[in-house]
């Protein structure tokens, strides 16, 4: 579908992945994160969400799922939302399942990082990544396979690159961050089921590669207010617009597109918004997170790579427009 909508629920919950019959099974207590998309037109999974999750707030899982492991939690959360079309949960701060649509398997997903110096050999003279410099590095592994596999593949490629000069290392050459995804699901395509894998540069700014393609994506927020109600009242809240792009590399350059050219695209359009009452924006008919993403992939239509928009108004909360499907 071209529009989507995502909203995001948490709850506090302990729970055993022993067997429940083991008197040893050692509750222990996590701060879940569920978030769910559905289809423009659905009924509204939001508030779905949020009645399915409340028997499981500070309960015990095993009294809802047998053996509450992730992916029997997705299940069970996924049997209580029958329109939502792509659940994701992180149980700890740094792993998760999520199965991207109702026709998609289920995915484990593993956050992890290391810290290392580039430079980016083939930029222009005087472009900031041509000097060298380094970054908190943050990758995201997801595949067919359990937690305990992506830590044990993950251990073993660490050491090779935290604390390293990137550069030095035989195929990072020109270390993008294209590049550093595409290299980490060559060493790792072997051992795991890989769906995908993600290298996040900065806060706002990342790549990811499924083994075919690579899809970059570069994130900024606006602060805007937007009509409450008929008498001409105003709320507040601070955005968060996303841009993916997706293409092969360049064979030169070593990306897609160079974040800083994408801000720079991106930059007319946000100083639109960005302190502005939205239903003054010139071209934005509807002032809600799925006309903004819309509204900017109308102003960025000249803009070949552009593949998605997402708006979000709340962490998870928000809207996705696919340029593709559209």
């Amino acid at each position: 579908m071209p529009l989507m909508h995502a909203a995001s629920c948490g709850f506090e919950a302990a729970r055993s992945v022993r067997n429940v019959a083991d008197l040893r099974r050692c509750l222990h207590g996590h701060s879940f994160l569920c978030s769910a998309r559905w289809a423009d037109g659905a009924p509204d999974v939001g508030a779905a969400l949020s009645t399915a999750l409340a028997p499981l707030d500070y309960a015990d899982l095993n009294q809802a799922v047998a053996v509450p492991d992730d992916a029997s939690l997705l299940g069970w959360i996924a049997g209580h939302l029958p329109h939502a079309d792509g659940l994701w949960l992180r149980s700890a701060p740094d792993r998760g399942v999520l199965r991207a649509s109702a026709q998609t398997p289920l995915l484990h997903w593993l956050h992890a990082d290391f810290e290392a110096a580039h430079q980016l050999p083939n930029v222009p003279p005087g472009h900031q990544c041509g000097r060298l410099h380094g970054h908190g590095f943050g990758v995201t592994l997801c595949a067919a396979a359990s937690h305990a596999e992506l830590e044990q593949a993950w251990a073993r490629l660490r050491p090779l690159l935290h604390q390293r000069m990137l550069n030095d290392i035989p195929g990072l050459e020109n270390p993008t961050s294209e590049v550093i995804s595409a290299w980490l699901w060559r060493q790792l395509a072997d051992v795991l089921a890989l769906d995908h894998v993600i290298v996040r540069e900065t806060a706002t700014a990342g790549s990811q590669f499924n083994g075919h393609t690579h899809r970059i994506w570069k994130t900024q927020r606006f602060e805007a207010a937007t009509p409450f109600d008929a008498h001409g009242r105003y709320t507040g809240h601070s955005y968060s617009l996303r841009l993916h792009l997706s293409g092969q590399l360049d064979e030169v350059m070593g990306w897609v597109q160079d974040f800083g050219d994408v801000k720079t695209r991106f930059k007319p359009f946000y100083q639109q918004l960005d302190h502005y009452p939205l239903d003054q924006v010139d071209g934005l008919s509807v002032a809600n997170c799925a006309g903004i993403a819309q509204w900017a992939a109308a102003k960025l239509a000249n803009t070949p790579e552009l593949c998605r928009v997402d708006v979000y108004q709340r962490p998870g909360e928000g809207s996705l427009f696919s340029v593709e499907a559209a």
